[in-house]
């Protein structure tokens, strides 16, 4: 079989290599010579099990369940089973989330075609060996080191070097692993494969795709670093400080006095248990982890986990028309003749009398032109394999140069023995005359056709046409607009999202399309072409539809929409969209559309249709709302650990509270109560920075609990007759009581699932008080004069609340 290189087929034409053997790619395969990689942003499942079992909360906890183990407070190491608990559930949900993004990947997983003992045959990328020889066309990502044997390339390495240039690459060329086609064929032997190519030569912020920024990650990160540096001393300080209440002189004898060291071991550890927020962190990553499982139902591969939360902050959706809106099938309806040298009249004849006028057919054949550049050019994307279906694909006509199509310059062209011929944008084949034919073409874009100009040309230039343009016909194109694209628009609208429709096609033509798909100011359009990008930014804000938008141009929206203060996400399928995914806040792409857009895009819509992004911004809502309501339970009994550890240091007083103690108020009034909201739907648009929000909310909490257990001090010193015992006991329940007040207030505005969460939470507290306090908890008997105080401390305590949530008195942060 023989295969003329792009743009000189008149030359001798190589011999197609065979390929390796089979024994070839077996001996490649023992050496370890294979394009294997590891995903860059899916866990090993070590990894899942050693970042659940090995944190440094965790370790913390083991080494304070080894302490009391060695004294045989075995009632105390009750914390021991929460936190194994909660690791479990930890991994079980992460490596459920590991199989759905695996399983989804599979299905969107990029293959190759590969030339092995002279026959072609498809395989995953990952399959490859060195010395391969694989097919590269427009839209095809470069997944090792290659050297080019015939063909040419124009290649973009803009996920390797930020550079936006399109570079020609031609026969002995070397082409690297990362950079995508644009436009052109060719064949190509891998000469580096896995970790020798030159991608992982590059830093991991370059060679991965753009992690979103997660606000919630990045917050809780801060503050449990800001937790996790003071929580050692504080304990040990409160070891230190059971050891002067003492009386002892020295430590090697207050460690040899069972009883004092024992306690001081307990109380150390009561506070330290409490001070750690374990099932914060673990409940974030649950959080996420479920909602991956939830989308892969709604199609939906999750690239980046923590993407989800990026798109619930989304205001504005950019979309392309084709594919999104509509569903990419396109089919050539027609084509009709023009005149280039007259202006078009006016008028509005039905389009059906106008496009078959086949009666005054110029001398050129039209069929036999395009059939011939379709099989010159071999372009594949959808334009191209409308036009093939309609014009065949024939070799007729002996092709000598050829320029692919690109985004750039929207249109393609073929120099044959008989001229030169260009189908593509009109605007753009016929630049210098196209007020000739506009009326003619608006007048079929605004029926929502796509128009195409089929023109003979000079000749083929410097990746242009060159030479005086005669335009023969106009290609008339229908795009079906999605059926669920209505519906989903008014999704987006109900949500507050705003959209912006970028497109590579006539302005008046997405116009039409967009409005009749439901796009609110659909009639606010602009055409691209002349606008240069200082322009663009100052009047992006005033249009919705933008027609003739090249790659750079779809990127320079992107950014400057960003600068604007908008949470910008980003659609696109095609090879021209790659510059504006990376750009955007959150990328998604059509799972059918380039490897290049869906290597670099946060989420896949596996079944290329954009109606489940309303699910996923509502699922990232869901996430950023309830983990914000989730983290005050958390971080109240933190901080206020935290203070009346500080408190206790100040006054040289013993911590009150011993870690069984606290099982109560960690399992049953924050623990489980918190995996409820944490699930529960909650769509409301999300406001403000999370960590102040929180905040709101976690210091009057703690304000509301440290004051009771001052009050419990300042009234018990009041009552000689109080004991210790009695003390920890109506502290620990007026905590509790303060904590349930919180949980209300975190899960207003309360529904019927909420009331439930609540009044299940209280009984529960108040049978483990009462029924089993004394023998599990290590609760005292109250007497008449603590029941009292427990009783004021209560009121007070509701009063409290019941004035804060009355807004008269406010908490800022």
């Amino acid at each position: 079989m023989l295969k003329a290189s792009a743009g000189d087929s008149l030359k001798e034409k190589p011999l197609i290599p065979k390929g390796l053997t089979l024994l070839e790619v077996a001996s490649r395969f023992e050496k370890g010579q294979v394009n294997y990689k590891n995903h860059p942003n899916l866990k090993s499942v070590w990894g899942i099990f050693s970042s659940n079992i090995f944190s440094y909360f965790n370790l913390i906890l083991f080494v304070l369940a080894a302490l009391l183990l060695s004294i045989k407070s075995f009632e105390n190491m009750v914390f021991v089973i929460i936190m194994v608990l909660n690791t479990a559930i930890g991994i079980i949900q992460e490596l459920k989330a590991r199989k759905t993004i695996m399983n989804l990947t599979l299905l969107s997983q990029p293959t190759a075609m590969v030339r092995r003992q002279g026959f072609e045959i498809e395989i995953a990328t990952d399959a490859l060996v060195l010395d391969d020889i694989y097919l590269l066309q427009g839209g095809k990502q470069v997944v090792a080191d290659s050297i080019i044997q015939n063909g040419e390339l124009t290649v973009s390495e803009a996920n390797l070097t930020g550079e936006s240039d399109a570079i020609v690459k031609k026969i002995n060329d070397k082409i690297l692993s990362g950079s995508f086609v644009i436009s052109g064929t060719a064949d190509a032997l891998i000469v580096a494969v896995g970790k020798d190519n030159y991608i992982e030569t590059l830093s991991d912020k370059i060679k991965t795709l753009g992690k979103p920024n997660s606000e919630i990650l990045k917050s809780l990160k801060k503050l449990l670093k800001f937790i996790g540096v003071i929580i050692v001393p504080l304990g040990l300080m409160t070891f230190y400080t059971a050891f002067l209440k003492s009386e002892m002189d020295y430590l090697p004898d207050f460690l040899a006095n069972s009883e004092l060291y024992h306690d001081a071991l307990k109380k150390m550890a009561g506070a330290m248990v409490a001070m750690v927020p374990s099932g914060l962190f673990l409940l974030t990553t649950i959080t996420f982890a479920s909602s991956v499982v939830k989308l892969a139902k709604h199609q939906t591969l999750v690239q980046e986990l923590y993407s989800i939360e990026t798109l619930s902050r989304v205001d504005l959706v950019c979309l392309d028309k084709t594919g999104t809106i509509t569903d990419g099938t396109m089919k050539v309806d027609s084509y009709v003749w023009i005149e280039p040298e007259k202006e078009e009249p006016a008028v509005d004849l039905p389009v059906e009398e106008e496009i078959h006028v086949e009666s005054a057919k110029p001398s050129v054949d039209i069929k036999t032109i395009i059939a011939s550049m379709n099989y010159a050019l071999k372009d594949n994307n959808q334009t191209a394999m409308a036009l093939k279906n309609y014009f065949g694909s024939k070799r007729k006509l002996r092709s000598r140069q050829l320029l692919p199509f690109e985004s750039a310059n929207k249109y393609s062209a073929v120099t044959f023995d008989e001229g030169t011929y260009a189908i593509g944008a009109p605007e753009l084949v016929f630049k210098g005359k196209y007020m000739h034919i506009r009326k003619q073409v608006e007048k079929y874009a605004r029926l929502g056709k796509r128009v195409l100009l089929f023109a003979k040309a000079g000749a083929i230039g410097d990746k242009r046409i060159t030479g005086s343009v005669e335009p023969i016909a106009l290609i008339l194109i229908n795009d079906t607009i999605r059926e669920t694209a209505k519906a989903t628009l008014d999704e987006f609208q109900e949500a507050g999202v705003g959209i912006k429709v970028i497109s590579g096609d006539n302005a008046i033509t997405v116009s039409e399309v967009a409005a009749r798909a439901g796009v609110p100011k659909a009639n606010k359009y602009l055409s691209l072409e002349k606008i240069d990008d200082d322009k663009l930014r100052e009047i992006c804000e005033e249009y919705t539809v933008f027609g003739r938008v090249t790659p750079h141009q779809k990127q320079v929206l992107i950014e400057t929409f960003k600068q604007n203060k908008h949470k910008v996400a980003m659609i696109g399928d095609g090879v021209n969209d790659v510059l504006a995914l990376k750009a955007a806040d959150c990328s998604v792409a059509i799972a059918s559309g380039s490897e290049a857009a869906r290597n670099i895009s946060h989420l896949v819509l596996m079944n290329d249709d954009f109606a489940s992004l309303p699910k996923v911004v509502k699922q990232g809502r869901q996430i950023v709302n309830n983990m914000q309501n989730a983290s005050v339970l958390y971080l109240v009994k933190t901080m206020y650990t935290i203070l009346l550890t500080i408190i206790v240091l100040m006054t040289a007083n013993i911590y009150p509270f011993e870690p069984v103690q606290m099982f109560v108020i960690e399992t049953f009034i924050i623990g489980i109560p918190s995996f409820f909201i944490a699930l529960e739907p909650n769509e409301a648009r999300f406001e403000g920075k999370f960590l102040r929000n929180v905040f709101k909310n976690v210091i009057p909490g703690t304000i509301l609990v440290i004051a009771n257990l001052i009050g419990v001090y300042v009234f018990a010193s009041q009552w000689p007759s109080i004991t210790q015992g009695e003390i920890s006991t109506v502290g620990i329940i007026a905590a509790t009581f303060a904590y349930l007040l919180v949980l209300v207030n975190v899960s207003q505005p309360l529904n019927k699932r909420r009331s439930y969460i609540v009044i299940a939470a209280a009984i529960v507290s108040a049978f483990c008080f009462v029924v089993l306090g004394e023998r599990f908890f290590k609760l005292s008997t109250l007497t008449i004069p603590s029941i009292l105080l427990l009783i004021l401390l209560m009121q007070s305590t509701y009063l409290i609340m019941s004035i804060y949530k009355q807004k008269l008195i406010k908490f800022w942060v």
